[in-house]
């Protein structure tokens, strides 16, 4: 298979150079106007709260939740914070760091990864609420629902039974040599440009990829849909001009949130492999979130159809009754549970 997918790569990019590089300006383009300006801060930060042992003084208000829900480490802490908080993969780059660095191990690492991958906050509201629904509090409400079926999602797939504590490097330990803060600024640059450099690649990737497959999603029906299974940000644009029903394109925005999209997963997997973090059943937990974060949005336009006219206008489509994609929905989620049951016997 991977020989079969190299060739045909390597086929499209010889026969289709224009498209492939208008898809390497679009990727550099996204790179450079939204994904970096949102996400290098957050990687900066990882890297000097990690490093500085700053992270075990103001993620320990976090500890005995992570400890009660999800059996986790204090360690853990940053990882999981800033993954809900830093946007997509600063989740993934904390707890490779903190793997790197023995303070957590390979499995409870490989457990925090599973939920810890979360859109930020300003992109569920900017690019999601106010470029879709015209409404910030349309992309609230949707950055609520996302770490919240995250958190779900954890519960499902990322807890285990209590356990002997783990030997690992503390945080900050008085035995451990004390870095300057020059020394603790400069590996977290470093580190957060090695990082930004991934981001980077992969967004280009898969918008050259999206150039290239989009003849073929522009002849299906509302296929441009599509295009967000592997590439977040593009599939959103693509998504406000469809001609659906707000409460359809709510449904399917909380969707592509929550999976994240094929570049995101591959960037966390560019990220995590080469430290030695397990990936095993990643990209289930994140089908996972999709879908429970998909049918949480549903339920809440079933059950008060008033909520999303009350966040953005809309039109009179919204009061029709959806029953086929909120089957379609259920039946998703009913699979992505016992994938994810699976996922966690692999972790």
């Amino acid at each position: 298979m991977k020989l079969f997918l190299s060739l045909a790569l390597f086929a499209a990019f010889l026969l289709f150079p224009a498209a492939c590089a208008d898809g390497v300006r679009d990727g550099l383009s996204l790179a450079a106007g939204q994904a970096l300006p949102a996400l290098f801060p957050f990687f900066l930060a990882g890297g000097l709260l990690v490093r500085s042992g700053l992270a075990q003084v103001l993620t320990r208000p976090a500890a005995r939740p992570l400890a009660w829900l999800y059996h986790l480490p204090p360690a853990a802490a940053p990882a999981v914070i800033l993954g809900l908080t830093g946007g997509y993969p600063v989740g993934t780059a904390t707890t490779v760091d903190l793997l790197r660095q023995g303070v957590l191990s390979r499995d409870t690492a490989a457990r925090v990864n599973t939920f810890c991958n979360c859109a930020s906050p300003g992109f569920c509201i900017g690019l999601a609420g106010l470029g879709i629904f015209g409404s910030a509090r349309t992309g609230a409400m949707l950055y609520g629902i996302h770490v919240l079926t995250a958190l779900l999602t954890g519960l499902l797939v990322a807890r285990s039974a209590p356990s002997a504590p783990e030997h690992t490097t503390p945080l900050s330990s008085d035995n451990t040599p004390r870095e300057s803060f020059s020394a603790v600024f400069c590996a977290a640059v470093q580190q957060a440009a090695a990082t930004a450099l991934t981001v980077t690649a992969f967004l280009t990737v898969f918008c050259v990829l999206l150039r290239l497959v989009q003849p073929v999603l522009s002849h299906l029906p509302y296929g441009n849909a599509l295009s967000g299974m592997l590439e977040l940000t593009s599939g959103l644009d693509a998504l406000s001009a469809l001609p659906l029903p707000d409460s359809v394109k709510l449904t399917l925005t909380s969707f592509l949130l929550g999976f994240g999209g094929l570049a995101v997963q591959f960037q966390a997997r560019a990220l995590a492999e080469p430290a030695g973090l397990p990936m095993q059943g990643f990209a289930s937990c994140k089908l996972l979130h999709g879908a429970m974060a998909a049918a949480l949005t549903a339920l809440l336009i079933r059950i008060s159809p008033t909520t999303l006219p009350a966040f953005a206008p809309t039109g009179t489509a919204l009061q029709q009754r959806h029953y086929p994609l909120t089957f379609l929905i259920l039946l998703l989620m009913l699979f992505t549970i016992w994938s994810g049951k699976k996922a966690k016997n692999k972790i």
